[in-house]
């Protein structure tokens, strides 16, 4: 039968905020222990999984959380979990929960599957038995589908045991919706502000990115320095759900646009591309950013620090596009100009040749490959 929390849900506001949800945020492995640091910021208790980080919260949270998160791809929230040997038994309880709290008018959905150790172990089976089990409680026809923007039910089949998760967000959380300028091998949105906090950059300290390609290190940093939400300029799943309540989201962005402030130290972003910068500049613009950034077109041979001290926090190109000699340089550039500087660098590699001792913060897929944060702990001049 459907829990008495979920079918609370639908009982009026007050009953809306005293339901309580497991929620789980999906975030890239490697950048849980992230994640979990920015739940406790907003007043959560975290709990760290593989790829994700477990909390509750009531509908009001599960707001408050996609608006302000900023490495999560997503938020799912539970709707059960249940024990299954065959498709008979899936399709029967998987109708028996309120489907119609998450697609009220729906007539296509993703379903996400995977299992591991159970005897239902055919992930495409799984996702026709579930959507049967859906159409079933729904009384409709309901068909899967693979766009983008369609509602999304993540399932997860471990040692017979099913659980099933709803997707809350809608489009990935990264996609904020600043990206209008396009670039190479573009770095996520999640992933630089994923940077940002690992580095410990203290939103105070200038900040300093020459690589800076179509500005997402820059724009992530100015976002977080202005204290601007980064969901503020996006719509969410929850918002077609029938139990979203307008006014609360309404309440929380009028909060969140109130809280925006100006940053407190600059924040400086170059690139030799002078195409890459202007398309970082338009990226800045969309993100209502731009006049928090100094942008300039530079060379990374005559990179030298805009200010005495600061954080520099960069993703230079690398792969076919960097020789270990441009790495020789940029240690050279380091020990030379930035001996006062905190300096964090993503690399394929854990001990690239910069000809400094590198202490490696963390570890995460980007564009196929394993990359690691690295930070070069002891820089001394020439």
């Amino acid at each position: 039968m459907p829990s008495l929390s979920l079918l609370s849900a639908l009982s009026g506001e007050e009953g809306k905020l005293k339901t309580s949800f497991e929620l789980f945020a999906v975030c890239p492995p490697g950048l849980e222990e992230i994640t979990a640091y920015e739940l406790k910021l907003l007043g959560f208790a975290p709990r760290k999984e593989t790829g994700g980080v477990s909390f509750r919260g009531d509908l009001r949270a599960l707001y408050r959380a996609n608006l302000w998160l900023r490495t999560p791809a997503r938020l799912l929230v539970r709707v059960g979990e249940f024990h299954a040997q065959s498709f008979g038994g899936l399709v029967s309880r998987v109708a028996r929960y309120p489907w119609e709290i998450y697609f009220p008018e729906e007539k296509e959905i993703r379903i996400r599957v995977t299992c591991r150790r159970s005897r239902l172990y055919h992930s495409g089976a799984v996702a026709e038995r579930v959507l049967q089990g859906i159409a079933r409680r729904l009384s409709r026809e309901i068909v899967l589908s693979k766009k983008e923007g369609a509602p999304l039910l993540v399932v997860r089949l471990f040692r017979d045991r099913v659980l099933l998760r709803v997707d809350s967000s809608g489009l990935d959380l990264f996609k904020r919706g600043y990206k209008v300028a396009p670039g190479p091998a573009p770095l996520r949105e999640n992933l630089a502000a994923a940077l940002l906090f690992a580095s410990g950059w203290d939103r105070e300290s200038p900040l300093l990115d020459p690589f800076c390609g179509t500005g997402t290190i820059p724009i992530e940093a100015a976002l977080m320095a202005s204290n601007r939400a980064p969901g503020l300029q996006r719509s969410f799943a929850f918002e077609r759900w029938k139990n979203f309540v307008p006014d609360w989201l309404e309440e929380l962005r009028q909060q969140a646009r109130e809280s925006i402030c100006f940053p407190r130290a600059p924040i400086f972003a170059s690139d030799m591309s002078a195409e890459m910068v202007e398309a970082a500049c338009q990226n800045a613009r969309a993100a209502q950013v731009e006049e928090f950034i100094h942008f300039e077109v530079s060379k990374a041979q005559a990179l030298r620090p805009p200010v005495s001290t600061g954080y520099l926090v960069t993703n230079p190109p690398y792969g076919e596009r960097l020789k270990q000699s441009v790495y020789h340089l940029l240690g050279k550039l380091f020990r030379r100009n930035f001996g006062s500087w905190k300096i964090f660098f993503l690399a394929p590699e854990r001990d690239p040749a910069v000809g400094l001792p590198l202490r490696r913060l963390v570890s995460f897929e980007h564009g196929g490959l394993k990359v690691h944060l690295l930070h070069p702990e002891r820089v001394k001049r020439f």
